[in-house]
């Protein structure tokens, strides 16, 4: 969390007296309201409900030439004169091998920060000063402070942001404007040519395998094509393992279990920090996730869950239908919950032991004890 002397000084500038003040306070209210119908996504747009691209590879900002959009108020964290902030975001992730990442100020999480309309979790910003540009990630949040040169304070840049943008570093006490704008319609990924590690071996692309499968058709809201088309296919009646840590999907599987397969593939190996991905749309890849967060994003995958659907654990012991099923079974519980897809688990963990493949998310081969968890299975699998 963006703990800066912007969150320490939180309302100064708004509690000024008189109808003055009240005019200050109403104008600042309209500007947060004007920011967060400019940087609303299009409706419609497959490039922000499909996710607008990959972040720049770790300890990287990719500067580009100046853009336009909107100028705001904004202000820096983090860096050795700032050691209050430290160089862990809200998100859990180390913001000093991903300086590429701003916070939305206005809230104690990522739900209330809304000064900007309340971005979800990693929503790519192209944020302009002078004849510079990066795309940056909310990573963060913060509560923020007055206002900046007459303009809502609405956004903290990560110092190492700034510094990239040209912005001098003050010892965490440098405020003014910059021009913020949604990222390119091809989100980030056309600018900062980075890819989504296993899922682009998987033929995966940025955001979702691609091809039309018939009777499958897309999660509404989703605007992704979810048939799995692409992935690596094996002539047997189970999934296996690949060298690389993805899945091959049996050549007979349902397009339900491909898309799962895809969607497997494209997070595999992606970091276990509890809590993460919830808040972030089941559409868009997130840098982490816990075990719930990952499963419901393989369900997604298979077009069994709305893209805006997140919940913990817990609530997946009410999933589909109760039992075993023939391609798909969740196992959960209030605390954990993990998932066979054609028979190839998906973990967090290698709870099995030894060769029961790696530490993290990802794919497992082994089987695991299931005492004390509840069996789902979606319906039709």
């Amino acid at each position: 969390m963006a703990v800066n002397r912007s969150q320490r000084r939180v309302g100064a500038g708004l509690a000024v007296a008189g109808v003055g003040g009240l005019g200050l306070l109403v104008g600042l209210v309209l500007g947060v309201s004007v920011i967060a119908a400019w940087l609303a996504p299009a409706p419609g747009n497959p490039a922000d409900s499909c996710g607008a691209g990959s972040a720049a590879p770790g300890g990287t900002v990719v500067v580009g030439p100046a853009g336009g959009g909107l100028t705001v108020g904004a202000s820096e964290y983090g860096g050795p004169g700032d050691p209050s902030s430290g160089t862990v975001g809200a998100s859990g992730q180390s913001l000093a091998t991903h300086p590429d990442s701003y916070a939305e100020l206005g809230g104690t999480t990522f739900q209330t920060a809304t000064a900007m309309g309340g971005l979800p979790y990693m929503t790519p910003l192209r944020i302009s000063v002078g004849d510079r540009s990066a795309i940056a990630y909310k990573r963060d949040f913060g509560l923020g402070g007055g206002p900046v040169a007459g303009r809502p304070r609405v956004i903290d840049l990560w110092w190492r942001l700034a510094g990239s943008l040209g912005i001098p570093y003050e010892r965490g006490l440098w405020s003014g404007p910059v021009r913020i704008a949604r990222a390119p319609a091809t989100g980030a990924s056309a600018l900062l040519s980075a890819g989504v590690g296993a899922g682009a071996q998987a033929g995966l692309g940025a955001v979702s395998a691609p091809g039309a499968q018939a009777g499958l058709g897309a999660v509404p809201g989703a605007g992704c094509d979810l048939s799995g088309a692409g992935v690596p296919i094996t002539a047997g009646p189970a999934a296996r393992l690949l060298p690389g840590g993805i899945a091959a999907a049996p050549s007979g599987a349902p397009a339900a279990v491909r898309g799962m397969i895809a969607a497997g593939n494209a997070i595999a190996g992606r970091p276990y920090v509890y809590g993460a991905g919830h808040g972030l749309p089941l559409d868009r890849l997130s840098p982490a996730y816990d075990c719930s967060s990952s499963v419901e994003h393989l369900l997604w995958g298979g077009g069994l869950l709305p893209a805006g659907y997140g919940a913990a654990s817990s609530a997946l012991e009410s999933f589909g239908a109760p039992g075993p099923g023939r391609w798909v079974t969740l196992y959960a519980n209030p605390d954990h919950v993990f998932m066979y897809v054609a028979g190839l688990r998906w973990d967090t963990w290698n709870a099995a032991g030894a060769g029961d493949g790696s530490d993290g998310i990802g794919w497992h081969p082994l089987v695991r004890d299931a005492s004390g968890f509840v069996a789902r299975h979606p319906v039709g699998l």
